[in-house]
């Protein structure tokens, strides 16, 4: 069936809306392009349609790609803004960090209730399903290039999914629109390229409809998928203590297959929701194999990176705690606390605040300087109504995990130490407090951010 831009009709949104089109000048792209203006022109579409061009700078040809996208876009009466941006290639490869530098523009470029549309279609989902299957990929993989999601502050829609390249290059042919071939395209040495040069041509001369029967099997994975999410998140409410925590022995009441789904949906969330980057498979794997049944005593930790961001799974007594390390030094130096307003503590360790008590707590003037300081080593100190202890051993009897111990904030007056955050006050000043002075009695308040600090 040859393309026409009256398909697009039922899959772009309804009424009166923005779209900012991702603009290479390539084919598929280009099609794209030239679809939605015919649709605007025609009134099929109410669209206010902007494009953007990412300038990579890996071809001695991107100035002329540029250009060429200038003038399309002049032509049809489109707004064009060229970005250029610098592709660092750490590790991930340099097709990975080209998209990822791209989708970095897309999102940044794209405001509120806008669509970014982007001229994926049929033969790159199928070229994205096997090379997610060569990478041992689940049923989200398999599903598939899903035709919309959030971005940003809006959505990226994907119009062209069902549309094979076949079509598109026979209505740009038809249409005498004169694409730009990226050279780049024909190197074997990237593994889609290879899959689009060598091993799709193959699969479709050996099995024509192929791609009709993939369709079916990431519609299929898709809802396999849903049930999964749907059992995963059911579950997961009887094991999850806050966003960041979960219990082992809840965990551990369910069979081998729904924990590691519990565990899956879990990081799941944690992406969708807070934008904490999902670990691969193996991590998953360790989790069960290295961090749940570790001894008691030991201090298991998992690490994973993407996207500039370090993430840190550990297990502390009987729960699982996903944390977002800071590396950073708190110094011996002390910060001064204006106790009229809450101090923000550095590295998202949350703030401090002063909450007036009738009973117990710690006795100031209301307004007080104190100072803030963190754990140096060899401090000692007395909580009310127990021994001097050093605090190295009395922070693990309030519960205080390994990684938060050198953060836990420390108040002090004058140099001595009133209290260890919101755990305990010091014992010469539990008792201090007179009716006949100036000073209130307050409790100390640590808000802590969970991820941050995995408390």
């Amino acid at each position: 069936m040859a393309f026409s831009p009256q398909q697009l009709i039922s899959r772009l949104p309804k009424g009166q809306w923005t779209c900012l089109l991702g603009f290479s000048g390539g084919l598929d792209s280009y099609v794209l392009l030239h679809s939605l203006c015919q649709l605007r022109d025609s009134g099929n579409t109410r669209i206010s349609l902007k494009a953007i061009h990412v300038h990579h700078g890996l071809s001695p040809d991107a100035d002329l790609w540029a250009e060429h996208c200038r003038a399309v876009c002049t032509a049809y009466d489109v707004p064009l803004e060229v970005c250029k941006v610098s592709v660092e290639n750490s590790g991930q490869g340099l097709e990975n960090a080209a998209r990822n530098a791209r989708l970095g523009v897309f999102q940044e470029n794209l405001g509120v209730d806008e669509y970014f549309l982007t001229a994926h279609h049929l033969d790159d989902q199928m070229e994205t399903m096997l090379f997610r299957m060569m990478r041992g990929t689940g049923l989200r993989g398999l599903s598939g290039i899903s035709p919309q999601r959030p971005l940003g502050k809006g959505k990226l829609l994907r119009p062209l999914l069902d549309v094979d390249r076949a079509e598109l290059k026979h209505y740009a042919e038809q249409q005498g629109l004169d694409w730009i071939e990226d050279e780049s395209n024909a190197l074997e040495d990237f593994d889609r390229n290879y899959l689009r040069q060598k091993v799709m041509p193959l699969l479709a001369s050996r099995w024509p409809g192929y791609r009709k029967n993939w369709q079916r099997l990431g519609q299929l994975a898709g809802e396999g998928q849903i049930l999964q999410r749907e059992l995963g998140m059911q579950d997961l409410v009887k094991v999850q203590n806050g966003i960041h925590r979960l219990d082992i022995a809840c965990l551990l009441e369910f069979s081998p297959v729904r924990q590691r789904n519990i565990v899956r949906q879990w990081f799941l969330s944690l992406e969708e929701d807070h934008g904490i980057p999902a670990p691969d498979y193996y991590v998953v794997e360790r989790l069960f194999d290295e961090l749940i049944p570790a001894a008691e005593d030991a201090a298991p930790m998992l690490t994973w990176e993407k996207a500039g961001l370090r993430v840190e799974v550990r297990r502390y007594a009987s729960r699982i705690y996903l944390v977002l390390p800071e590396q950073i030094s708190m110094g011996a130096n002390k910060l001064s606390w204006d106790t009229s307003a809450p101090l923000d503590l550095p590295g998202h360790l949350g703030s401090l605040s002063l909450i007036e008590s009738s009973a117990d707590g710690i006795a100031l003037i209301p307004g007080e300087i104190l100072e803030v300081g963190f754990k140096q080593g060899g401090e000692t100190v007395k909580p009310a109504g127990r021994k001097t202890r050093s605090m190295k051993k009395i922070l693990p009897d309030y519960g205080v995990p390994p990684w938060l111990r050198e953060k836990t904030p420390l108040i002090f007056r004058q140099g001595e130490l009133l209290a260890v955050a919101d755990l305990f006050v010091c014992d010469q000043h539990q008792f201090e407090f007179c009716p006949d002075t100036d000073k209130k009695m307050f409790k100390l308040q640590w808000l802590r951010s969970d991820l941050h600090c995995g408390y």
